[in-house]
Order: structure tokens, then sequence, then C-alpha cells
């Protein structure tokens, strides 16, 4: 079995219908080269971890039509919810949306071929600066700050507790796994690489491998840590930061 993963895949979301390409030329037509980048390399039994900001939508009927794209992607999919998936309410009603070939997380786990996959949001880590995600157009809301505040503290720790509970919650299970895979949307360190409420946490489980998204522009994607520290392997997955091609992040029992 192969992982791929990728982020921040913002979906058009129905009548929003956001365009991307304002965003730089590598998002002309996103959608279409990520599905055929996909479909290119894809076999019926790889996966695909999606690491949150599924689409623009704000409710469930905006998002039929990007869920059906997500549902009829060759393979497996994992999803986690992003900081701009405001359509993204009870759980119940997201996996009775996305059907059966796609698993959503929300701090807990799924079993895929012996490697256990957790997933949850995150937040931005304290001494982080400039967070503002650059694609918040003015009045919508942006789920972080220029300063880091005691609201950012606030669900920054409960994103630790929400990790916690899926890792906790995967080893009472006792299933039979080689590998543990933790899906993230923000960074969990921030750009000076800081050990992190998160980071402790992988340690201490030890994690073999995190995905994460939420970071767009050259400058940005810079700032996130890549490789390895301590047992984990760390790679930053949003679109732009894969140039819109799932990267392969397991192959049988290897972490490329």
């Amino acid at each position: 079995m192969r992982i791929f993963a990728i982020g921040d895949v913002h979906l058009p979301g129905g009548p929003r219908n956001k365009p991307m390409d304002r965003f730089g030329d590598i998002w002309r037509d996103h959608t279409r080269v990520i599905r055929d980048a996909w479909e290119e390399q894809a076999r019926a039994d790889d996966v695909l971890l999606i690491a949150g900001d599924l689409s623009w939508g704000m409710t469930h009927e905006d998002v039929a039509d990007d869920l059906r794209w997500i549902r009829e992607l060759k393979g497996t999919k994992v999803v986690i919810r992003g900081n701009h998936d405001f359509w993204w309410g009870g759980i119940g009603k997201v996996r009775a949306a996305l059907g059966p070939t796609v698993h959503a997380l929300q701090q807990d786990h799924v079993v895929l071929g012996g490697v256990a996959i957790v997933g949850t949001r995150g937040w931005q880590c304290p001494g982080d600066v400039g967070s503002a995600d650059f694609m918040t157009a003015p009045g919508e809301k942006d789920a972080g700050s220029k300063t880091y505040t005691d609201a950012d503290r606030a669900i920054y720790e409960r994103e630790i507790a929400r990790l916690k509970l899926g890792l906790e919650g995967l080893q009472r299970s006792r299933v039979e796994h080689t590998t543990r895979v933790v899906m993230l949307h923000y960074p969990p360190m921030n750009a000076r690489h800081e050990a992190s409420g998160f980071t402790d946490l992988l340690d201490l489980h030890g994690v073999d491998l995190v995905v994460h998204g939420h970071l767009h522009g050259p400058a940005a994607i810079a700032t996130a840590f890549e490789g390895t520290r301590g047992k984990t392997r760390y790679h930053c997955v949003s679109a732009d930061a894969v140039a819109m091609r799932p990267r392969l992040v397991y192959d049988d029992g290897v972490l490329p």
C-alpha cells in the first residue's frame, strides 16, 4: 500500500465559486491539475490524505459537488478539517455526506493496511506571528491573528487535547499496526521549529510521520520544518507546496 498527501485543495464551494488564480498562476485550473495528477499516479489500493481546507463552501448544500469530487477520486481518501472548512459541522453528518470511500477524522483514527492514521485540525503554535491567512479576503473571517493572543492560546491548548484524545484512543484500541501517521492542518511547530505541545505528544507516542498544510506562498512554505526530528518524519503538503501533485509519503513500509 502507498500513501500520498496533499492539503488545501480549496474546492470552489458551489455558489461561492471562489477563484483561486488570484493567488498566483500555480492556482490556475488547480482542481483539474490535482485530479489529473492523482489519477495518473494512483492505484486502486492507494490512500490519499487531504490535510484540510477542502472547500470554500459555507453549508453542506454548498459543498455537495466538492464532496462528490473527493469521493470520485481513485482509492481511499482520509480527510480532516481546515480553518476554512466552515461547512464542516457534526462529524456524523460529514461522514454520511462523504460516503464509504472517504474517512473523515476528528480527534480519532483509522487503520488502513497496517498504518494507523490520527487526525485533528491543530492551531498556530506560540511564537508564531504574522499568521493571518493570505487566502482570506477583506471582510472574511480569519482563523488566526497577527499577534499571538489569549484566544489563540486557548484554541491551541484545546487542539493539543484533541490530538491527545486521538493518540490515546489509538493506544486503547490495541489494533495491530506498524506505522503511526498524524494528519494536521496547521504546522505542529512555529517558524523557528521550536518544540510545542503537539511535538511533545508526537514524541511521546512514537509517531512515525506527520503531514500538514495551511502554509501558502514561497515565503510561508519555507518556514515549514521538512525532514526528520527524533523518529518522526515531517512533510508540508499544502497544494502549492507540492505543485498541485499529491506527494508520496509512505510506500509499503518505507517513508520516502
